[in-house]
């Protein structure tokens, strides 16, 4: 005797089916840099703690992007233009030339350093918030991108390599206080291993607003020099043959004591 499913507790079957078998951002992470100044968080490697430090905004620092819009905001760094919502001159927005770049050393990890300086509207300090919905890295052999294009997986449509993405594993965010008034808000650290790619320039996407509309004054990007130089993905290559050498040497050194173990002693 066969038995019958209904109609309806077919379609709510094949409905959840369908929805267990799809990949779901479940992993979606809120850094929140307003509770306090030592506040801090993660997102896929990159760091970000919070900060008041002092002084920034224009004169005392030396941005490579600046972005500016009501509601939205979106931009990135590059010769070529002002795209999106860049802002003008070119001394403020321009491309960054990876060799020209030093690391920071954390806990012995080296680090990209960035600096985030933003101003947004407000009457007390929590209404001062900033969210930065969107963060992607890439490099590039090309300091003139112009392109405002995304591809259906909302990667900017550049012409070069993505080397990070904040929303690569879900819909993140990261919130930090934005009081301006000369205080920045926040140090940024990405893993230099990611952006040797052997192209030569580094462009920085960001985009800010979207359930916390901005409203005040531009925000400012700046790199934080650090002290250790960041060697050329070239460089590593004859150090990556020289671990493989000694790696073969080693495993080649191991077989010939398995074979002699296997081999009978005879006393004399």
């Amino acid at each position: 005797m066969k038995t019958k499913i209904p109609a309806f507790l077919a379609s709510f079957l094949l409905t959840t089916a369908a929805f267990l078998l799809t990949p779901q951002n479940t992993h979606a992470t809120i850094v929140d840099l307003t509770t306090g100044p030592d506040a801090s968080g993660e997102i896929d490697g990159a760091l970000f703690f919070a900060t008041q430090q002092q002084p920034a905004g224009t004169g005392n620092i030396d941005p490579f992007l600046r972005i500016q819009e009501k509601n939205f905001e979106q931009g990135y760094n590059t010769d070529g233009g002002f795209p999106f919502d860049d802002k003008n001159p070119h001394n403020y927005q321009h491309s960054l030339y990876i060799p020209d770049l030093t690391a920071t050393i954390i806990n012995g990890t080296p680090y990209l350093a960035f600096m985030l300086d933003s101003n947004q509207n407000g009457n007390s300090y929590t209404e001062h918030v900033l969210e930065m919905t969107a963060l992607q890295l890439f490099t590039t052999n090309d300091p003139n991108q112009t392109t405002e294009s995304f591809n259906s997986a909302g990667i900017l449509q550049l012409n070069g390599t993505l080397v990070y993405n904040m929303n690569a594993n879900g819909s993140n965010a990261v919130l930090t206080t934005a009081t301006g008034s000369g205080k920045a808000d926040m140090f940024m650290y990405i893993p230099v291993s990611l952006v040797q790619t052997g192209e030569l320039y580094l462009v920085l996407y960001s985009a800010f607003g979207n359930s916390i509309p901005t409203d005040g004054g531009f925000e400012e990007w700046v790199f934080i020099p650090g002290t250790a130089p960041i060697p050329e993905a070239q460089t590593l290559f004859p150090v990556v043959g020289l671990l493989a050498a000694v790696l073969s040497t080693r495993v080649l050194r191991r077989r010939k004591m398995a074979q002699l173990a296997r081999q009978p002693i005879f006393f004399s």
